[in-house]
């Protein structure tokens, strides 16, 4: 058996039930499929030597996923002794389909239509007002996005969702969206669905990068992570233990976290928000007190080229050791050593992320600060598009996120 006492069912409510045989089954399944998203393509010996099972164990689930058109058998690969029948690496099978990908930015819509590698096969982009009612904004949205994934109906398996709101996710209802009010208690998901045939799923946006860089990106193979979005707010993405973390609507918010509790009001409403003192918003405001030239529109890669003047590097230094604090909080509160920042910080290149991750080290005990790292998003500019449509691959395969 492949799962290991405990597993599948340890987190949330019901996790004292036991696993049914077709629970044990499916949970297999999910764990074959996850290992080949991690590592793949993969022969069925590299499956075993993976999960510690005999050979003939693996056969038997790739069997199914084989004859379902789940899974495919690539070229054959030669051992690397070069004794043997050569092996045929497993690989996600061309009936698997393609999923579509929707990213709702403030004022603007993105979609995509995406392979199981993470290719971008269509896309497209349009404007929205973000002042608009429900209604016009449903309508807008519905629109934008079926004009891109309409073409491609028959051969889509799903869609995702993500956007910058606390959601729910059995409901597929908006719960709060502070950037845009006007999305408030709509259900997307489901007239998205009415429009195109294919289910949708519906994801926060900072969630939905650490499912897309689980499946896409630099944490293909890593079970502990974290996804950062720093921008005009800041969100997170918690994997743990290959699983994303999820205790309710506003698990991402961790923008909203106090870290001065004397600290200057947010527009959650709270005081001394990590946001407060380490979003986009912050570092023009602080620029523009500092008298620093076209501080309304300074980004962190701005602050970077500039960084030549004395006054301009210590704002640097500043807005390094500011998003670091938040990041020192989940090292210590978690155990968690690897962070992939997205959004706006990424600009900064490298000079920005050795400051950050340095500026964790030293706000980190000794014992846990050896192995942090902090990585800027390879695949940052689509990292959203490919995060909603791996959510949707995800919920299609089955697999446990």
């Amino acid at each position: 058996m492949i799962v290991p006492a405990g597993s599948g069912t340890r987190r949330g409510r019901g996790s004292s039930r036991l696993l049914r045989t077709a629970d044990v089954g499916a949970a297999n399944r999910a764990r074959v499929l996850q290992a080949l998203a991690d590592h793949g393509p993969l022969s069925r010996a590299d499956l075993a030597r993976l999960a510690d099972v005999p050979r003939a164990t693996i056969g038997s689930i790739v069997a199914n996923l084989l004859a379902s058109g789940v899974l495919e058998e690539t070229a054959p690969r030669r051992q690397a002794s070069g004794a043997g029948k050569p092996a045929r690496p497993l690989w996600f099978g061309a009936d698997v389909g393609l999923t579509g990908g929707v990213l709702v930015r403030p004022g603007t819509i993105e979609t995509a239509v995406v392979s199981t590698s993470g290719e971008i096969v269509s896309r497209g982009a349009s404007p929205f007002a973000v002042s608009a009612s429900r209604a016009d904004l449903d309508r807008q949205l519905v629109s934008a996005a079926a004009a891109v994934l309409r073409p491609y109906r028959g051969r889509l398996v799903g869609t995702g969702v993500a956007m910058p709101a606390s959601c729910d996710g059995e409901t597929g209802e908006v719960v709060a969206c502070t950037p845009v009010p006007g999305l408030v208690g709509t259900r997307l998901p489901a007239l998205l669905r009415r429009a195109t045939g294919v289910p949708v799923v519906l994801e926060e946006d900072a969630r939905a990068l650490a499912v897309g860089q689980r499946w896409f990106g630099q944490a293909r193979g890593v079970d502990d992570f974290v996804a950062v979005q720093i921008g005009a707010g800041i969100g997170a993405g918690i994997m743990l233990d290959g699983r994303l973390y999820r205790a309710g609507p506003a698990t991402s918010e961790i923008g909203h976290t106090c870290v001065d509790i004397r600290g200057e009001r947010c527009r959650c409403g709270l005081t001394g928000c990590w946001e407060t003192i380490a979003s986009l918003r912050w570092l023009r405001r602080e620029a523009v007190a500092r008298r620093l030239r076209a501080g309304r529109t300074l980004t962190p890669g701005g602050l970077v080229e500039r960084a030549g003047d004395p006054a301009v590097a210590d704002l640097l230094d500043t807005y390094a050791d500011h998003v670091a604090v938040g990041i020192a909080n989940l090292v210590q509160l978690l155990s968690l050593r690897v962070f992939i920042l997205h959004g706006e910080v990424v600009g900064g290149g490298e000079p920005l992320r050795l400051l950050i991750e340095r500026a964790v080290v030293r706000r980190t005990l000794p014992v846990l600060a050896g192995a942090v790292r902090v990585e800027f998003a390879a695949l940052d500019q689509d990292a959203g598009l490919l995060g909603a449509a791996a959510a949707a691959l995800t919920k299609e395969l089955a697999i446990v996120a």
